[in-house]
């Protein structure tokens, strides 16, 4: 790379039809050369992340076939970033207006998803976005949560503690949101809508 680099600074030189070179024209040109080597090492890093997420895709759609194909969970990859977004629905993983892991169901799942992660480098990292429909906090919880604000950012926080308590994840590699529902996927005119805005984002990256 050095070596490339040099000959690069050269020719840059030669081509410039210049016989001599100031102090502040060749500190330019280094500082040129060190930027087009960080650019490298940095597309190189994108490249490797991302081939690595695409790893996790795959095994992800393996081993959560039966969800995927039942459309309780959907899973997409950014092609810029790569980065992955696990979309998993209200119903597999709490009861209605509950924000406790439904350990049937919901515990199998997130284990599989943590299972098809490549975290051997301990470099993944998991944002967790809780939505709501745009119904009102039934009377009966409303002792419990305040409004869909509240609701939405209890049940992510639950998905990060049954991920860090219960199946090991790192703490520090976990951000929580929750977005009540202004980000709906679908009409909340209906129930079928609904059903789809109510869910959890797990966004993987590295």
């Amino acid at each position: 790379m050095k070596q490339y680099i040099g000959i690069t600074i050269l020719a840059m030189f030669i081509l410039s039809g210049c016989q001599s070179i100031s102090d502040e024209e060749l500190e330019a040109l280094h500082a040129r050369a060190a930027k087009a080597e960080q650019l490298q090492a940095e597309n190189e890093k994108l490249k490797q992340s991302k081939a690595s997420l695409q790893q996790s895709v795959a095994e992800l759609n393996k081993q959560l076939e039966q969800e995927v194909t039942a459309k309780q969970v959907l899973i997409e990859q950014n092609e810029q970033t790569g980065v992955i977004k696990v979309t998993l629905q209200q119903d597999i993983l709490f009861s209605s207006g509950s924000f406790k892991i439904d350990q049937a169901g919901a515990a199998d799942i997130l284990k599989k998803v943590i299972e098809s992660i490549d975290n051997n480098d301990g470099k993944v990292m998991l944002r967790i976005v809780g939505h709501t429909d745009n119904l009102p906090v039934a009377k009966k919880w409303r002792n419990q949560f305040s409004d869909n604000w509240d609701l939405s950012a209890r049940r992510a926080g639950e998905v990060a503690r049954y991920l860090t308590w219960g199946l090991g994840f790192p703490r520090e590699n976990i951000t929580v949101a929750g977005r009540a529902d202004v980000e709906p996927v679908a009409s909340n005119d209906t129930p079928e809508g609904r059903a789809k805005n109510r869910r959890i984002e797990l966004f993987i990256e590295k």
